[in-house]
């Protein structure tokens, strides 16, 4: 089948190539190509890949707040003096400068919030990595839904094409019939009416093949001229295990977002701790040397000072602050526990429309392709009918758009068919670039 974009498109097309000299010819035809270029082009998929890289920095952050810390600091000090004294000699002004610097070195010994922190970070970067594979699988369906999309709107541009092809041919023989008064003008008009559809039908779709492209591009960032088709020998393979039971019970369990919302609640636990451990108190190991040189009218003095020690901080009363954390990280956790049963019994929901979508496309492409044969059979007939006055024109409009049906939707239940067997596969969380590379193989 030959598959090409509207002239609108085209000349699109060439348009930016002429002011840009950035627009792109991609040379990638399949779907596991384009999927690679989208994987590195679209803005949905890199945000939460960013989202992930910042959230990896929570666990030195974390741990930094275990390790020593220490810290410098320094000071000059211009001062003036002015005595007023009875002593002689001793009143007067004086201007005189002070200095020093002080180091501080701290290790904690007993921080129970840091450590719980530290928790976190693990729990929150398997959530980010859970949201990232997620997000992957959902760009390998919206690629998927995109190209099957252009590729339906090109077959119905050619089915509307051959129609309109087949009614400008209708409506010269009823001319004809009519001339020499073998038929009735209401004939030619019925025809007329059939081809003017026709013509309307090849304009929307057309529309519907720069709306598709659209589509597509705003993933990958480029304008795909070229995309390959489904082989008219493409299999219909039934779900593997066939037990819609099994399929539910490894989204349960393996299903993505499942596992993002499952360490989002181990976060919320967590939380819990932390908050709680604001009653608890803390302990810290500090070194300190300082120097400090000051002046004066009475004479210089010169200090160098060097301690270690224990710090005990016992939090005793902030004003309900602490039990109020505690409390709102309860209804958090709570919130977490509704959104992972959402997340359940939405997978559950996804994998058993998927897996029967499977099912029962594979039994619609296999009667939509008979029922392409018996509409272009019944259309020969009607024609032939036609041709010895047996059959109206309107016999054969009507039958020309009968097929015309019949042949969009069976083109359309073999896109079905691929995208409900990619969903149920991410609604069980097992889709995979292999998937892409299998339907890219039945392609041409």
């Amino acid at each position: 089948m030959n598959k090409r974009l509207s002239i609108k498109s085209f000349i699109t097309c060439c348009s930016l190539l002429i002011l840009s000299t950035g627009c792109l010819q991609p040379g990638a035809t399949t779907l596991e190509e384009i999927y690679i270029l989208a994987e590195t082009s679209d803005p949905q998929f890199k945000q939460v890949a960013a989202a992930k890289r910042a959230i990896l920095e929570r666990r030195p952050q974390a741990l930094s707040g275990l390790l020593p810390s220490a810290s410098l600091s320094a000071n000059t000090i211009s001062n003036t003096q002015d005595i007023k004294t009875e002593f002689i000699g001793a009143s007067g002004r004086i201007n005189f400068n002070s200095h020093g610097y002080r180091l501080d070195v701290s290790q904690p010994l007993f921080r129970l919030d840091r450590f719980i922190q530290l928790k976190q970070a693990g729990s929150l970067i398997r959530q980010a990595d859970a949201e990232l594979s997620s997000a992957q699988q959902d760009l390998m369906l919206r690629v998927a839904e995109a190209y099957f999309n252009v590729l339906a709107a090109e077959d119905s541009l050619q089915f509307a094409q051959a129609e309109k092809k087949s009614l400008s041919k209708q409506l010269d023989q009823a001319k004809q019939r009519f001339e020499v008064g073998l038929t009735a003008i209401t004939d030619v008009q019925e025809a007329q009416a059939g081809y003017d559809l026709a013509v309307s039908q090849e304009i929307v779709a057309e529309n519907e093949i720069d709306n598709a492209a659209e589509a597509l591009r705003a993933i990958t960032g480029e304008y795909i001229t070229h995309l390959n088709g489904l082989s008219a020998d493409m299999p219909l393979i039934s779900p593997q295990p066939a037990e819609i039971d099994t399929w539910t019970d490894t989204a349960l369990f393996q299903n993505l977002d499942i596992l993002s919302a499952q360490y989002a609640v181990d976060t919320a636990r967590e939380e819990i701790k932390l908050q709680k451990a604001g009653h608890l108190p803390t302990l810290d190991l500090f070194a300190r040397h300082g120097y400090d040189k000051s002046g004066g009218r009475f004479g210089s003095t010169s200090i160098r000072a060097t301690s270690v020690g224990l710090q005990l901080n016992v939090p005793l009363f902030q004003g309900g602050f602490v039990s109020s954390r505690a409390r709102e990280a309860h209804q958090r956790l709570d919130e977490q526990l509704q959104r992972l049963e959402q997340a359940r019994r939405q997978a559950q929901l996804l994998t058993r429309q998927a897996y029967l979508g499977v099912i029962s496309g594979i039994s619609q492409v296999k009667a939509l392709k008979q029922a392409v044969i018996s509409s272009e059979t019944a259309l020969l007939s009607t024609q032939a009918g036609f041709e010895v006055g047996t059959r109206t024109a309107v016999d054969v409009v009507a039958t020309e758009r009968s097929t015309f049906r019949a042949r969009r939707n069976h083109s359309r239940s073999r896109y079905d068919y691929i995208l409900n067997t990619l969903k149920l596969k991410r609604a069980a969380g097992v889709l995979s670039t292999t998937d892409l590379a299998q339907v890219s193989q039945w392609m041409k």
